[in-house]
């Protein structure tokens, strides 16, 4: 009997896991897009090095994806149960895919193109490939030989902000949190609004989705923008202050879910006002 329960459940997460996964790579497409449009408009029509495309594909979609992954979490709404265990699932794989697009692939091809000397001129690194472990390496450099002035030029990596350096590192780990996050309040958002009409519901979706976006935006510039007082801001909290914006988001939905599940008739008239 046993067996037999756990069948449904397990069909269930894999369905959930592929329709969410679907949704938000069709959605970080179409972000991808339209980046790569606003690049080719830019800097025109010309080829652009491999290594230039492929850094500037990680970084597009890298940056995307934690915003994509809300609408991954409404599309589980369409998902037999368990919802939550197929978000859960699925928040990791675009967590994973965040992380890897931000932390490893970028940095790859960007030193590829300083190697092969494809545009980005004669500087290459001091301290290698600026993945995690490139970092660390440079940021214990600082650490050990403090410059007499700081600097954020890329042309100066021994003279780069210790606080900065701390914000690259925490980065990608904190933007596949936000991806994790997101999921959850693509689901609560799906949910709270699954009793409105087709319109109404589509409206509603896209304001709440576009106004977080917009917050959460706006919270990185002001915490991460290379004009702050890096000598004295935490590169730590810059990084993962941002995360605060989808955690409210699932605080105030949550609140919202449980308010509509005990007033479903009422929310339904709201509708139809």
């Amino acid at each position: 009997m046993s067996e037999v329960q756990r069948g449904p459940f397990s069909f269930g997460i894999r369905i959930g896991i592929v329709r969410a996964l679907k949704s938000t790579l069709a959605w970080a497409s179409m972000a991808t897009g339209a980046i790569l449009l606003v690049q080719v408009a830019r800097r025109g029509l010309l080829a652009p090095p491999i290594w230039w495309t492929v850094e500037l594909l990680a970084d597009s979609i890298g940056a995307v994806l934690p915003f994509a992954a809300v609408a991954g979490g409404i599309s589980l709404t369409r998902c037999p149960e368990p919802q939550a265990a197929a978000a859960a699932i699925s928040g990791l794989i675009v967590a994973l895919a965040t992380y890897l697009l931000m932390a490893i692939l970028s940095p790859l091809a960007e030193y590829a193109a300083f190697a092969w000397g494809q545009g980005y001129g004669n500087v290459i690194d001091a301290f290698g490939i600026q993945t995690p472990d490139g970092i660390l390496r440079n940021l214990r450099y600082v650490l050990a030989n403090v410059p007499s002035e700081y600097s954020l030029s890329a042309e100066h990596p021994d003279r780069f902000y210790p606080n900065r350096l701390l914000l690259f590192l925490h980065l990608p780990v904190a933007a596949g949190a936000i991806a994790f996050l997101n999921t959850f309040v693509g689901l609560l958002l799906g949910k709270t609004t699954a009793s409105m009409r087709s319109r109404p519901q589509r409206r509603t979706r896209w304001s709440i989705g576009l106004l977080g976006a917009l917050v959460l935006v706006a919270v990185m510039i002001l915490m991460q923008g290379p004009d702050r007082d890096w000598e004295n801001v935490s590169g730590v909290v810059a990084a993962w202050t941002p995360a605060v914006v989808p955690l409210a988001g699932l605080v105030v939905l949550a609140w919202v879910h449980r308010r509509v599940a005990t007033a479903p008739s009422a929310f339904k008239n709201c509708d139809r006002g």
